[in-house]
């Protein structure tokens, strides 16, 4: 079964967190031919709807056929039912792809799966964890030595990278190093036997740094049954009231593990049912209202970063203050819901970076989603507006950040970098696996979109698809994004002019992210700061399930080109190389204090004569 939303408008596979009804993972131990059976089914899918397969065996050397080989052969030898899931989960992250992985749902009943964990939870700063949260069931007053605000910087004689490159890296690849790095730190503490496996040590020996001091901790692995541990977390909760849980698996799916509230990467508490109500309710639109480009099971960042924040916070702008420094002088753009906004005066510099007398507003937007909950027409009004009071106020610096934001809809991206300039703009291109999937995805268009126009354009393309299969081929042409959504991405006529724009960007900035910035910076509209983006350069289409392990399985099934061929002139894909800032600043340190110093030099840099 495939998850896909299908209706009037144009509809692609969008990851759905927990909805396909997934069966749990076996209480049998499964057989050889069982094994091979799910294997022949992953490779089934990998043949028929995986976008950059050619691409992957060239850009990593990959014998494909002698890798499928050699894993029915590695099948053959495992003993154990978590053995054979991480062997099938290794096969899905040699692909080195963030859009493309796998997850097993775990059953409520016992026996099924195990988890190890230490007892904390946090986010990375740099090479090093601060740990955030404890556990519910450790006390306030038990000696467990470990406090929040520590930092973990090696585990077992090994740095946290190289752990993480040894023991969660070969189960889950995002394709980018420094990503891979971020998204697996806390989960290096918290492991699950079904999804990144458990440690091969009883304790870990960690190098805590505490104030100017440097301690030596040693901790069991304290391992339970996966509904034991649920069980014994929920009564801790109950009886502390405490929403401080840790966040063990990539899946953000409480029926799959647990019910309460986890830690995301960067350390903020997200509650997974409003996650999955904003999916939810992305997929009740159709599908001119977003070609979406986000994995959310894959939990780099919440559909949503302001969903997270406080209850109590009523505003906007307090919600903003939560995940963000601002300014104390900084005034709120009025109307700014969905993408708060505010103008703050900064200082002009010289091309050196000289501070002179002259000062210039400076307007700051945060873009944390393109997976907002709201209309995509509500989006765009309320993000032109925004513009328009910034330029009405005589802003012409902007800096938009987009640290963090995980991605979304293709079509809603494209429309607000449009938005930023008063002149038609140059789209990425887009090549589609000429399956099924996007082949009935463009027939279904060619009888359905809404007027003759856009269904005699959607049938030639069809036509020509179906030409390009036949002759053997297995992506498509290389067509212009817009084919997503013909006529409807126009210039912003209210602009008078260009703002100068500075745009934040790192690690986690993926998929639409990733693409947002490529179209920034292909068109000259921005300065790019920050950290390579990941390079999840395509959609993503869930399929469920491996017949035995009930596998669910993820995959990429375009490619996103951007504006310049390289050199070579050869596509230029976003797919695992993303795109490299002009300026750099080491964001993986800054989450500590809100990306107060990020915020700080993108303000300099955009001010700059």
């Amino acid at each position: 079964m495939k998850n896909t939303l299908l209706g009037s408008g144009w509809v692609l596979g969008l990851v759905l967190i927990g909805l396909a009804g997934c069966d749990p993972v076996p209480r049998r131990t499964l057989t050889t031919e069982e094994k091979i059976a799910d294997l022949y089914w992953i490779y089934s899918q990998f043949g028929e709807n995986y976008a950059p397969l050619e691409m992957k065996q060239k850009l990593h050397g990959l014998d494909y056929e002698k890798w499928k080989a050699d894993t029915i052969e590695a099948a053959k030898l495992t003993k154990t039912n978590d053995e054979f899931y991480q062997l099938m989960m290794k096969f899905v992250a040699g692909f080195k792809d963030a859009h493309t992985s796998a997850s097993l749902t775990n059953s409520s009943l016992p026996n099924r799966a195990q988890v190890a964990f230490l007892g904390f939870g946090g986010y990375r700063h740099g090479d090093s964890l601060i740990v955030k949260k404890l556990l519910p069931t450790i006390s306030k007053d038990s000696a467990y030595p470990v406090a929040v605000g520590d930092e973990i910087l090696a585990i077992n004689g090994l740095t946290l990278k190289d752990a993480i490159d040894r023991d969660l890296v070969p189960l889950r690849d995002l394709g980018n190093r420094e990503a891979n790095y971020t998204f697996h730190m806390n989960k290096l503490f918290n492991r699950v036997s079904t999804v990144n496996g458990l440690p091969a040590e009883s304790d870990a020996v960690l190098t805590v740094k505490r104030d100017d001091r440097k301690l030596t901790v040693k901790l069991p692995w304290v391992l339970r049954d996966l509904v034991q541990f649920r069980a014994e977390q929920d009564a801790a909760t109950q009886k502390t009231k405490s929403g401080n849980f840790l966040m063990v698996s990539d899946d953000a799916d409480p029926t799959r593990l647990f019910s309460f509230n986890f830690i995301g990467f960067d350390g903020k508490v997200l509650k997974p049912m409003e996650q999955i109500e904003k999916v939810t309710r992305g997929l009740r639109k159709k599908f001119s209202d977003g070609f979406r480009m986000i994995d959310s099971i894959a939990g780099w960042s919440p559909v949503d970063e302001l969903a997270t924040a406080s209850i109590d916070a009523a505003t906007p702008m307090e919600r903003l203050k939560e995940v963000r420094a601002v300014p104390a002088n900084a005034v709120y753009v009025d109307g700014s819901k969905t993408y708060p906004a505010y103008i703050v005066p900064a200082k002009v510099k010289t091309a050196d970076g000289t501070e002179t007398r002259e000062k210039r507003l400076v307007g700051y937007i945060l873009i944390d989603t393109f997976s907002p909950s709201s209309d995509e027409d509500e989006v765009i009004a309320e993000f032109k507006n925004t513009l328009s009071a910034m330029q009405a106020l005589g802003v012409q610096h902007l800096v938009l950040d987009t640290i963090n934001n995980g991605g979304g809809s293709l079509v809603l991206g494209m429309k607000m970098a449009q938005l930023l300039s008063p002149s038609k703009i140059e789209m990425p291109k887009i090549q589609y696996r000429l399956s099924d999937s996007w082949l009935d995805q463009f027939e279904t268009e060619s009888l359905d979109a809404l007027s003759d126009s856009e269904r005699e354009y959607s049938r030639r393309l069809l036509a020509r698809f179906l030409q390009q299969k036949d002759s053997g081929n297995r992506l498509s042409s290389i067509e212009s994004a817009e084919t997503l959504a013909p006529f409807s991405i126009n210039e912003n006529r209210d602009l008078e002019q260009p703002f100068k724009v500075v745009l934040l960007v790192n690690e986690m900035c993926a998929s639409m992210c990733d693409i947002f910035a490529g179209i920034l910076q292909d068109n000259e509209m921005a300065t790019v700061m920050g950290a390579r983006t990941m390079g999840a350069g395509g959609n993503v289409v869930a399929y469920n399930q491996a017949p035995n392990s009930h596998l669910e399985l993820r995959q990429t099934e375009s490619l996103i080109v951007r504006k310049n061929p390289n050199a070579d002139q050869t596509p230029s894909y976003i797919e695992n190389f993303g795109i490299e800032p002009e300026v750099e600043i080491k964001v993986s340190e800054m989450a500590k204090t809100k990306y107060v110093d990020a915020i700080k030099k993108a303000m300099s840099e955009v001010t700059k004569q």
